[in-house]
């Protein structure tokens, strides 16, 4: 296996278990667990984990073209930061939302900024395949790093950070974003 396939194969076995977000969400139980019932929302996410109220953590990543983006150059802007892979399942089923709602409202101070924790080749391909045009940064080993920071302590994916205008996080979200949930933080937040 190449460099990058290694790590993907090794965390995906590794996490497989705490991955339980990265599964079609029926929305029957807690968002947290992925709806699984057997799952307790305290084993997955406690208070502590959630950065609510805190300030934005900073980080710079390549984007598609290899050119490394700050997170930063988004300030004063309200940002859905998502943090997804090709082969999640969920994460695939949201980007035609995050797209829709990207083209509807980026002329107010609103970005979609989705970290991709995948190789780049698959990542440029799921772009192209969709019409992905909001910012698309890449990262694995880095990326997983930023989302344990952003209140992510078990990976799980997708998951979604909601930052307002003031570089606050103000939500944050394991698993599949709704249509509700995206317009229930625009009318909250934008």
């Amino acid at each position: 296996m190449n460099g990058n396939r290694w790590w993907l194969a090794l965390a995906i076995g590794l996490c497989a278990p705490a991955l339980t977000a990265c599964l079609d969400n029926d929305r029957s139980g807690d968002t947290a667990t992925g709806g699984d019932p057997d799952v307790d929302a305290a084993d997955v996410a406690g208070p502590e984990d959630t950065p609510t109220g805190e300030s934005r953590v900073d980080f710079t990543l390549p984007d598609l073209d290899g050119e490394e983006q700050a997170f930063n150059q988004w300030d004063d802007d309200l940002v859905v930061l998502n943090f997804w892979a090709t082969w999640c399942p969920p994460c695939k089923k949201e980007m035609p939302l995050f797209q829709e709602t990207w083209e509807e409202y980026r002329d107010e101070d609103f970005n979609i900024v989705a970290v991709a924790v995948d190789e780049q080749s698959a990542t440029e391909q799921f772009v192209a395949t969709y019409g992905i045009e909001f910012p698309i940064l890449i990262g694995q080993d880095e990326a997983m790093q930023i989302q344990t920071e952003y209140g992510n302590r078990i990976g799980a994916l997708p998951y979604t950070v909601v930052i307002d205008r003031d570089g606050t996080v103000r939500e944050t979200h394991r698993g599949e974003v709704t249509e509700n949930d995206l317009n229930g933080w625009l009318e909250q937040y934008l």
